[in-house]
C-alpha cells in the first residue's frame, strides 16, 4: 500500500560541526536498498566521496544507475557544472548512465507536455532553459522529491526538505517522465575507447 513520509533537515544544521544524519546523507543511504534500478534526477550534481560510493556500491550489486542533471549550456551556476564536470570520468567507470540536459527550450516543452509542472524554468520568449526538479525512483515503488540537489551546499550547508513516497503507481508516472526527457531532451554522456567523453545526441534530433 501507499504512504508517505516527510524529512526535512534541523534548522541547526548550518552551524553544526557535524553532518551524520543530514537529509542528502538519509537519502544516498536509501540507494543500499536499491536491488534493480535507481533514477537521479539533480540539476546541481556535484557527488562527494560517499555519495561515489553509494554509487559504485549499487553498480557493484547490478542495479542500473541513471542520473540526469544539467549540461553546461542549461546550466545558470557556472561554478557548480565544473564542481561537476570532474568527476564524470570516474562516475562513468562504475558504469553509471549520464545524461545532460539540453538547454532547447521547446524540446523540453514537447518533453513535458500535459504533465502540470515540468521541473523545467523558462518561458516562451527564452532561448534556453534549465532543469530544476530534484527526485530520485527507487526499484520502481520509492519517489523521493523535494529541495535538496545531490550536491555538497545541499549535502553541509542548506536545511532541505523531501517527500518520501512508497507508491509505484506514482513512481511509474514520475520514471516514464523523465525517461522521455532522458530519451528526447538529454545529451548522453560517454567514454570513447580512449578514455575521451563523447556527447550522444538523442535520435533524430538533427
Amino acid at each position: 500500500s501507499d504512504d508517505l513520509r516527510v524529512e526535512s533537515d534541523p534548522p541547526v544544521k548550518a552551524g553544526a560541526d557535524t553532518r551524520d544524519g543530514w537529509l542528502v546523507e538519509r537519502i544516498t543511504a536509501t540507494l543500499t536498498g536499491a536491488r534493480h534500478k535507481a533514477l537521479l534526477v539533480s540539476p546541481y550534481f556535484v557527488p562527494g566521496p560517499d555519495m561515489k560510493q553509494a554509487f559504485a556500491a549499487a553498480r557493484a550489486r547490478g542495479v542500473r544507475v541513471r542520473v540526469l542533471t544539467n549540461s553546461l549550456a542549461s546550466n545558470d551556476a557556472p561554478i557548480a557544472h565544473a564542481g561537476y564536470a570532474r568527476h564524470r570520468p570516474e562516475l562513468l567507470a562504475t558504469g553509471l548512465e549520464l545524461y545532460e540536459m539540453r538547454s532547447e527550450l521547446s524540446g523540453l516543452r514537447s518533453v513535458f507536455q500535459g504533465t502540470g509542472s515540468s521541473g523545467v524554468t523558462g518561458s516562451s520568449g527564452d532561448s534556453k532553459a534549465m532543469l530544476h526538479s530534484k527526485l530520485l525512483i527507487l526499484d520502481g515503488r520509492l519517489l523521493v522529491i523535494g529541495s535538496m540537489n545531490l550536491d555538497l551546499r545541499s549535502q553541509l550547508q542548506n536545511t532541505e526538505i523531501a517527500l518520501l513516497i512508497r507508491s509505484r503507481s506514482l513512481s511509474a508516472r514520475a520514471t516514464e517522465q523523465i525517461e522521455a526527457a532522458l530519451e528526447d531532451a538529454a545529451w548522453r554522456v560517454e567514454q570513447d575507447s580512449e578514455g575521451r567523453l563523447v556527447w550522444r545526441a538523442p535520435k533524430d534530433s538533427g
